[in-house]
């Protein structure tokens, strides 16, 4: 080999090692924004602290993500084992500062803690090649410390009943409808489990956010939205369930109609948006009398709405269980 050709094959691994090294630097600099976000957020809350009070703030957390990057390194180097001693290391860091402010200021909150170690973790991931799902979980983590104010505003305005709810509604949906059979059984493939399951779900979600709209929004205006995002599932389901709730309360009975005609008119939105996907020939037949069938439903709804007129103080419903699985079970 020619030494001109030594000089160019250096010249190329001294390029490759140049664009190595930079890219550590990229994904180094990520790693301290990651941790500088997450400082941001719990320097932020912590501001009405003195220094010395706070556990991690800005510099700290943008150093920890930083260590976290720069042992990650040295893991690629020498063995992905050595990010459990440091990971450790750093934990028994964190537990003396926690014991420290424990004593002095008997503060049994480890949230600053968690988050510290979930900011070395993100450092560290950053490095291995996953820089975009630690930012977006950087992103996550520090709107979901921002939130702690509404979050736990939420969490005081539920009862026991609408948390109950949320479980059951939980269960039937993610836990049991995905392990049903979706294939017909019985004569003619009359029955399919997980087809009946749904409407089971459905039916009792439709209840479960009607419940939340009448709660937030108000009597009037929560039959309007049970309408517009049942109709985007199912008409039927919403005008069941509006028709049951006008039985209880026949003080609600326009608003409530305003509601059924409010699914009824998404029903025909929904159904020239589907067409439209499927079948542009069917999407030009049906989109003038469709389109005329939603408008004048609509405009009903908005008659209805404006009849119903404001309730009193004495009026309001106080709906006692926002899961009403045994209507749902009967339509399923």
């Amino acid at each position: 080999m020619s030494s001109a050709d030594n000089i160019s094959n250096q010249q190329a691994v001294g390029m490759h090692e140049n664009l190595v090294e930079l890219q550590d630097f990229k994904l180094l600099a990520v790693a301290l924004a990651i941790g500088l976000l997450i400082g941001l957020e719990r320097g932020w809350s912590m501001r009405d602290k003195a220094d010395g009070m706070r556990i991690a703030g800005l510099r700290t957390h943008g150093l920890i993500s930083l260590l976290g990057g720069l042992w990650a390194m040295l893991a690629r180097q020498t063995g992905q084992s050595l990010m459990g001693f440091a990971f450790v290391a750093v934990t028994l860091v964190l537990l003396v500062a926690y014991r420290g402010s424990l004593k002095k200021f008997e503060n049994y909150s480890i949230t600053s803690t968690i988050a510290s170690l979930a900011t070395f973790s993100l450092g560290a991931l950053t490095v291995f090649g996953h820089a975009m799902l630690a930012v977006a979980t950087a992103v996550v983590m520090s709107s979901l410390l921002g939130f702690k104010p509404l979050l736990h505003g939420w969490i005081n305005k539920l009862d026991q009943a609408e948390i109950y709810a949320t479980l059951k509604l939980l269960l039937i949906s993610v836990v049991i409808l995905p392990v049903l059979p979706d294939h017909y059984f019985g004569p003619w493939n009359a029955v399919n489990p997980y087809h009946v399951w749904w409407m089971v779900v459905l039916i009792a979600a439709i209840s479960y956010l009607g419940y939340f709209a009448i709660k937030i929004v108000g009597n009037r205006h929560g039959p309007l939205l049970t309408g517009i995002c049942g109709g985007l599932a199912s008409s039927t389901a919403v005008t069941l369930d509006l028709s049951r709730m006008a039985k209880d309360h026949p003080q609600m009975h326009d608003a409530l109609a305003a509601g059924i005609l409010m699914a009824c008119a998404t029903m025909f939105a929904r159904i020239v948006l589907v067409t439209s996907i499927l079948n542009s020939a069917l999407f030009q037949m049906l989109l003038p009398p469709l389109m005329v069938m939603a408008a004048m439903t609509y405009l009903a709804a908005f008659l209805f709405w404006r009849k119903a007129g404001d309730f009193s103080t004495d009026q309001e419903i106080k709906l006692q269980n926002p899961f009403q699985l045994g209507t749902a079970l009967k339509f399923g």
